[in-house]
């Protein structure tokens, strides 16, 4: 129920306002953004709210600036109205209060307000027009580089297999509880399962290694130079093998994503690096899955934002049915199935029977980014 305000309480908010926003005295209450001057949408008066009250154009305030800040970007890049949203001086209080506008009214910011929720839980805001474009950006430099996709894998080396699995699994370990379907759709390809096998096949190819070493004598026992270490032949196993059994040991037992993160950066870290000017080659499994990755990524992308269409010509496609719905169950199956490269074959069909031209989406891409870095 509205009320009258005294004298004495209309002072107290152009006092508290002063404090938090540059207000000039008298006239019609205005929120202004202090960069381009748009006046923000309020309401025509001013009434009581639980908490407080919102300001009207009658609340005598005059002009009001926000401050500007980053937090509207993040909003806008999120199609979010950062117009909608600002923040006023409880009376009498000290305490901010979040407000919004909507159908020419002032109202406050419930606590359960999705973007509220999403702020304290993550300390972001969630963009769902985006979906990892960067990984779509990869996946293009690849198919363009020399000799392919492969090849252009093959050339980041045995240990950027490593690096990258640590990477992804640190992000799902804050992405769980938090965002379940991001979680789920990066999990089907890098988990616990290709962590095993992955420490099971470096495990083997360090064996075969430091078996096949030249050997050196010291006092008449053999020994192997074992890239900083020397090594007495018959303590292969003990010294070189076994510790990396137990850390596998850790990786498999791991319950919790956060868990699964720490055993494989534990691996990570005890195996010996510099393998890739050796004969230690990328897991196959992991190579499938980084396909598979890829092209869900990719496929994503061209499906939402660049009015590209499902193939036709394969098991998943069905006329009418959503197209995001025939990409989830093409990843859902390859990935369950291991085979991460027949969804990167069918991102090329999608590719080239949309007729995307991936040398000049590049080009594209490259022009945008240093037109943006001009205007800063």
């Amino acid at each position: 129920m509205a009320t009258k305000k005294t004298n004495e309480s209309k002072n107290t908010v152009k006092n508290q306002s002063k404090r938090t926003i540059p207000v000039t005295d008298g006239g019609e209450t205005r929120v202004m953004c202090p960069v381009c001057g748009t006046e923000f949408a309020i309401g025509e008066h001013e009434h009581a709210v639980k908490g407080g009250m919102a300001i009207g154009k009658d609340s005598g305030l005059g002009d009001i600036y926000l401050p500007v800040s980053k937090r509207g970007d993040a909003l806008k890049a999120a199609g979010i109205d950062p117009s909608k949203y600002f923040a006023i001086q409880i009376p009498g209080g000290g305490e901010q209060m979040m407000m919004k506008t909507g159908d020419g009214k002032a109202v406050p910011v419930s606590d359960d307000d999705p973007i509220l929720a999403a702020i304290r839980k993550g300390g972001t805001v969630p963009n769902r027009s985006l979906f990892r474009r960067w990984v779509m950006s990869q996946v293009f430099h690849g198919l363009t580089s020399y000799g392919g996709f492969s090849s252009w894998l093959k050339y980041h080396g045995y240990d950027y297999q490593w690096e990258m699995l640590v990477e992804e699994l640190r992000v799902q370990a804050k992405l769980y509880g938090k965002d379940m379907e991001n979680f789920e759709a990066r999990n089907r390809w890098f988990n616990r399962e290709l962590a095993v096998t992955m420490a099971e096949d470096y495990i083997v190819q360090m064996r075969e290694d430091a078996k096949s070493r030249q050997t050196h004598k010291c006092k008449g026992v053999p020994y192997i130079k074992f890239f900083r270490q020397n090594v007495f032949v018959s303590d292969i196993e003990k010294k070189l093998v076994w510790p990396m059994v137990r850390l596998k040991a850790a990786i498999h037992s791991a319950k919790t994503p956060q868990k699964l993160y720490e055993a494989v950066m534990a691996f990570n870290k005890a195996r010996v690096w510099g393998c890739n000017s050796g004969n230690y080659k990328q897991t196959a499994e992991w190579k499938d899955a980084y396909k598979g990755m890829g092209a869900y990524a990719t496929m994503q992308n061209l499906l939402r934002f660049h009015g590209c269409t499902f193939p036709k010509d394969n098991d998943f496609y069905e006329p009418g049915r959503d197209k995001m719905k025939m990409l989830e169950h093409a990843a859902l199956t390859y990935a369950s199935d291991g085979e991460g490269w027949r969804l990167f074959g069918l991102m090329k069909q999608m590719i080239e029977e949309n007729g995307i031209d991936i040398k000049a989406k590049m080009k594209e891409w490259a022009q945008e980014k240093k037109a943006k870095q001009l205007k800063r």
